[in-house]
């Protein structure tokens, strides 16, 4: 049967655009989050990776954790009709889980999967349709920390009284937190149900608990993934090597993150859409961080950015954390 999509693109994902982010970035010496994710190699690489090591895909335990925050979100809504609204959406797997159990609460439910990755919103849609016969589906492609009428196109998708469940899993640790989450509660309402979903390390022993985490980095799926990126401006082996280390957070030297940087062994010239940056042997170009938050630190970004949290479900090794939260109405 043939299958067709209607996704709403945002200018934020225009290839002008994106060209334009990703050269900026560049010229800082690092590379666009949106070269890691577009592109149909670059999906696969990073289903692949995410099918790896996710402790979601892999671990019972925590699957059953976002069970449980996925039906305490769905049955925290009063209405009949909830769209499920993903925030970088990747793959899907996880939002399609909260679908049916929604559905298994007899409410009616849309979804809207939204992701700067042309490739990842129409697999998180199709894993989804798939799935949810007869599903809704509404899937935007925008850049999610430069789209300001964010708000407005939710509201579009949204069917007349309809609850939303919106989601952010897995990817808050890939920004400074006060950034993103000013971006993210952006098109949350009040009485909207938002569930985020963090990558932690556990507050006792931080140090040698974020060392450990770091070993698990350095594999031959996550080097894949972050050399299909360099790959896409000619950066090959012979250019260098990928390096991984923690680095302490600017603002916040307690904090560490995870990062992968590409050291250069000669001198480069990456060619980017007819401008030309010239990288010397010994310097890095950053390719990838996350950061390892404790619960702690993550309970002070959202206090901070006037999020309440309503319950939350923490892993027993203190590896995964989700919040359940509501946006609270600033007084006059």
């Amino acid at each position: 049967m043939d299958w067709t999509s209607h996704v709403a693109v945002h200018e934020s994902a225009l290839p002008h655009v994106s060209r334009a982010r990703i050269l900026d970035a560049l010229r800082q010496r690092e590379i666009d989050p949106s070269l890691l994710y577009s592109g149909l190699r670059q999906t696969l690489r990073w289903i692949d990776l995410h099918h790896a090591v996710s402790p979601a895909q892999r671990d019972p335990a925590i699957a059953a954790l976002y069970d449980s925050a996925f039906r305490r979100a769905a049955e925290g809504s009063r209405g009949n009709v909830i769209n499920v609204v993903s925030l970088a959406c990747g793959d899907g797997t996880k939002d399609t889980r909260c679908l049916q159990l929604a559905r298994e609460l007899n409410r009616t439910v849309i979804y809207t999967p939204i992701d700067v990755s042309l490739e990842m919103v129409l697999t998180a849609e199709q894993t989804a349709t798939k799935a949810l016969r007869g599903l809704q589906t509404t899937p935007l492609l925008c850049g999610l920390a430069h789209c300001t009428v964010l708000p407005a196109l939710i509201k579009n998708f949204d069917p007349s009284g309809a609850d939303r469940i919106v989601l952010f899993l897995g990817t808050i640790h890939n920004f400074w937190p006060p950034d993103i989450l000013r971006s993210l509660i952006y098109p949350v309402r009040s009485q909207d149900h938002l569930l985020i979903g963090a990558n932690l390390a556990p507050s006792k022993n931080y140090d040698a608990a974020v060392e450990k985490i770091l070993a698990q980095y350095d594999n031959e799926p996550t080097r894949r993934w972050l050399s299909g990126a360099l790959s896409e401006l000619n950066v090959t082996p012979e250019d260098g090597a990928l390096e991984f280390s923690l680095v302490p957070a600017e603002s916040l030297p307690s904090l560490k993150r995870i990062q992968a940087d590409f050291v250069f062994s000669r001198q480069k010239q990456i060619n980017f859409f007819g401008e030309q940056l010239s990288f010397s042997a010994g310097e890095k170009l950053r390719v990838f961080y996350s950061y390892r938050f404790t619960a702690e630190h993550l309970r002070t970004f959202f206090a901070q950015s006037r999020l309440a949290i309503a319950e939350q479900w923490i892993a027993p090794n203190d590896e995964e954390g989700l919040f359940l939260c509501r946006r609270t109405i600033e007084k006059a």
